[in-house]
């Protein structure tokens, strides 16, 4: 009886696993500063078929999570109502920009969904490039 209480204790706390995600720009920015850490900007809304993949299939990852809150510094915005700079703003979904503690882009924005075959590199490589 024990093992199975164990075992249930460990798989829910597995899938209570989030992404530490900020929702304003300008607390993340200031984190991002504070921590000397990269930024992962995941610009979606409502309705966008896409972004609802990448939140059901992609950040609910065990290794996407725990890259990002261990490398990143993860910011969800909707682009009808967020505080990043004019430069970040999009019209479409989903998008990431992968930035610099200091804000300056690190690499190219990242347009659509992805798998996580395909996501877990380019965070790998925004990494690389953010230092």
């Amino acid at each position: 009886m024990k093992k199975i209480l164990l075992l249930l204790f460990v798989t829910l706390s597995l899938s209570a696993a989030d992404v530490n995600w900020f929702h304003s720009y300008a607390k993340a920015s200031e984190t991002a500063k504070t921590n000397n850490k990269p930024m992962m900007l995941f610009m979606n809304k409502p309705g966008c078929g896409a972004c609802q993949y990448m939140k059901d299939n992609v950040f609910t990852n065990a290794q996407v999570i725990d890259y990002l809150n261990k490398n990143f510094v993860a910011v969800y915005l909707d682009i009808h109502k967020n505080d990043a700079p004019k430069d970040l703003q999009v019209n479409v979904t989903p998008v990431f920009h992968f930035l610099k503690s200091d804000g300056s882009k690190s690499i190219e924005t990242l347009m659509g969904g992805k798998g996580v075959k395909k996501f877990l590199p380019m965070l790998q490589k925004a990494l690389a490039a953010s230092h």
